[in-house]
């Protein structure tokens, strides 16, 4: 498996992905929302990664920049979408996605990453849904909207409302 930038090239393959990866009733949606993420000037600075097999594009993760009200001090990604196709599902490639994407935000000195996903998956990443920061809309699964530090001293007791880039901002995504 190689992981790698995506490019330009691979839209179409990213967009037939997350079709598979999220079936039927999710898959057109995840898909417009990864292809609007890659092209919203508001979600830069953008991490995009690709995993592929012999050539194929077999997974994908998307980290936005995102901002707290009243903390312009601190940096903030959020991680959507994450997407592995369902052939090669349960082999590490979703977290070896999440942890090359976590070695470039430390890179970049980022203070923490943000998800809303399913908490048995993301808790294995090192995430937490013990935080004070609030999504942009009110969630059905409050347990599922986590946290995962990279500076410890980066996050401390931020409150507030979570921005995020245009592409995010659909009611029906959280």
């Amino acid at each position: 498996m190689i992981i790698r930038d995506s490019v330009d090239s691979d839209l179409n393959a990213l967009v037939e992905l997350h079709r598979e990866a999220f079936g039927e009733t999710e898959g057109d949606r995840v898909a417009r929302l990864a292809v609007e993420l890659l092209q919203d000037s508001t979600a830069r600075p953008l991490i995009s990664l690709v995993a592929s097999v012999d050539g194929l594009v077999v997974g994908h993760v998307i980290f936005s920049t995102i901002s707290v009200e009243g903390d312009a001090e601190r940096s903030g990604y959020i991680l959507a979408p994450l997407a592995v196709h369902p052939a090669f599902q349960r082999r590490g490639i979703g977290t070896a996605l999440i942890r090359r994407g976590i070695e470039r935000l430390t890179q970049l000195k980022a203070d923490y990453v943000l998800v809303l996903g399913n908490p048995d998956y993301y808790q294995r990443a090192g995430f937490t849904a013990t935080h004070t920061i609030l999504p942009p809309y009110e969630l059905d699964y409050p347990e599922a909207w986590m946290i995962l530090r990279l500076n410890q001293d980066g996050v401390g007791e931020t409150k507030g409302v979570v921005r995020c880039a245009k592409a995010l901002c659909w009611p029906e995504l959280w």
